[in-house]
C-alpha cells in the first residue's frame, strides 16, 4: 500500500518546494561551548537553518545557542546582531548542518525568489533586520492579539526605513524588560497603546530614546491588558525632543538616588541647577537650555525656582522634577510600582549622557 508521504515523493509538482539558501559573505555566528564564544563561518542560510563552516560538533537534535554578526568581535549594540536557537540535524568533513529553533509566530521569510532560485548573496545587515523585524512582529502579536492586523500595516508598509528599524527596536527592547518581569510572559497591552507607541516611538533616532518607549511598552503590559493609563506618558513622551529626555533624565535620577518624591515632607529635595545640566548635557547654547526647560514645566515635567539677580537672564537656579515628570521617568526606566518606591541611582542616567545629544 503506497503511504501518502512516498505518493508525493513522485509528484515533482506537488513537492514542499525546499527553502531557498544563499551565501551570505560578511555575515558570522558565534556560539559558546565554554566560557569563550567562538566564530563560525556561514556557508549558506535559508529561513529555516544554516549551515556553519567549523570544526566543532554537536550531537543530533542538539540545541545551540547562536548570535548572528559581522565578523569580527562579539557586538555589544542590539541593534547589530540576533540571538537564535538552532538544532543540529546533520554534519560532514566541513561542518554542521542545523535548523532554526524559532519561538511561536516567527516567519522570517529571509527572501523570495518566483524561480526558486537564489543564486545572489545577501547582505548581512539585511538577515539580521528580516529577523529581528519577525521577532517584533511575533512579541507585539503576542500581548495584543487585536493589533495584529494595524501592527502588520505598520511593519510591512508605507513607513520609512528608519521609522521601520525604530519601531522593531522599541519593540524588542520592550522584550527584553518584560521578560525581567514577573509573570511577563502573561502579561498583555491594551491595543491602542502598542498602536501609539508604535506610531509616535518611531520617529526617535537614537538608541537609548527607542530604550525609553521600549520601557514604557513594557510597563504598559498588565495581566488583563486592559489597561490604558498610559496613553497620558504616551502623548507626553511624544512632545519631547532627545535633548528634553537627557533633562528629565538628570533632574529625575537625582530624585530618585534620594528616593525623593514630590509632594513629600522631606525638605532636602534634591534639586538639580542649571549649570550643572548645562555641564551634563554639554550644551554650550544657554538659551536653548532656557527654552527646554519651559518646554519642560510647561508639560508640568519639572517646575523652575525663582531667577536670581546674580544670574544672567538665561539662567535659572535650580529645577526639581514634578510627580508627572518622575512618573514618566519611572516607566521610561521599566518601573511599573507606585512613585514612592522608584529608586534609580545617578548611574542610570550615565548611559543617557553618555550617547550624546
Amino acid at each position: 500500500m503506497t503511504t501518502l508521504a512516498e505518493w508525493l515523493k513522485k509528484q515533482p509538482l506537488l513537492r514542499r518546494r525546499r527553502p531557498e539558501r544563499r551565501i551570505a559573505p560578511g555575515l558570522a555566528a558565534y556560539h559558546s561551548t565554554g566560557s569563550v564564544p567562538k566564530q563560525a563561518g556561514i556557508r549558506d542560510i535559508s529561513s529555516t537553518g544554516i549551515y556553519l563552516v567549523t570544526k566543532d560538533r554537536w550531537s543530533q537534535d542538539e540545541v545551540v545557542s547562536l548570535w548572528l554578526q559581522r565578523p569580527g568581535p562579539p557586538e555589544r549594540s542590539p541593534e547589530h546582531r540576533f540571538s537564535v536557537k538552532a538544532r543540529a540535524v546533520r554534519w560532514d568533513n566541513n561542518g554542521v548542518g542545523l535548523s532554526f529553533v524559532l519561538p511561536n509566530g516567527i516567519d522570517v521569510r529571509l527572501w523570495e525568489s518566483e524561480t526558486g532560485i537564489a543564486k545572489d548573496p545577501i547582505a548581512p545587515e539585511d538577515i539580521l533586520r528580516k529577523f529581528r523585524r519577525a521577532a517584533a512582529f511575533a512579541f507585539l502579536s503576542r500581548i495584543s492579539p487585536a493589533a495584529t492586523e494595524e501592527v502588520t500595516q505598520f511593519l510591512r508598509k508605507g513607513k520609512s526605513d528608519f521609522r521601520l528599524l525604530s519601531a522593531v527596536e522599541i519593540a524588542l527592547r520592550a522584550e527584553a524588560q518584560l521578560a525581567r518581569t514577573a509573570d511577563g510572559e502573561k502579561m498583555r497591552a491594551h491595543p491602542d497603546l502598542v498602536v501609539r507607541i508604535l506610531e509616535d516611538g518611531s520617529w526617535a533616532e537614537v538608541d537609548w530614546f527607542q530604550q525609553f518607549w521600549g520601557c514604557l511598552l513594557a510597563t504598559s503590559c498588565t495581566v488583563d491588558g486592559s489597561d490604558t493609563s498610559n496613553l497620558r506618558l504616551v502623548q507626553v513622551l511624544s512632545q519631547l525632543t532627545p535633548l528634553h529626555a537627557r533633562i528629565l533624565a538628570i533632574v529625575c535620577s537625582k530624585a530618585a538616588e534620594s528616593r525623593w518624591v514630590p509632594e513629600s515632607a522631606d525638605f532636602r529635595q534634591p534639586s538639580c541647577s542649571v549649570q550643572e545640566i548645562i555641564h551634563r548635557t554639554d550644551t554650550r547654547e544657554h538659551v536653548r537650555i532656557d527654552m527646554d526647560l519651559g518646554h519642560l514645566s510647561n508639560h508640568n515635567l519639572i517646575t523652575k525656582a525663582e531667577r536670581s539677580s546674580r544670574l544672567s537672564t538665561v539662567e535659572i537656579a535650580y529645577v526639581t522634577p514634578t510627580r508627572p515628570g518622575l512618573e514618566l521617568y519611572a516607566r521610561c526606566q521599566g518601573y511599573r510600582g507606585p512613585i514612592e518606591g522608584f529608586y534609580a541611582p545617578a548611574s542610570v542616567a550615565a548611559y543617557v549622557l553618555a550617547r550624546g545629544k
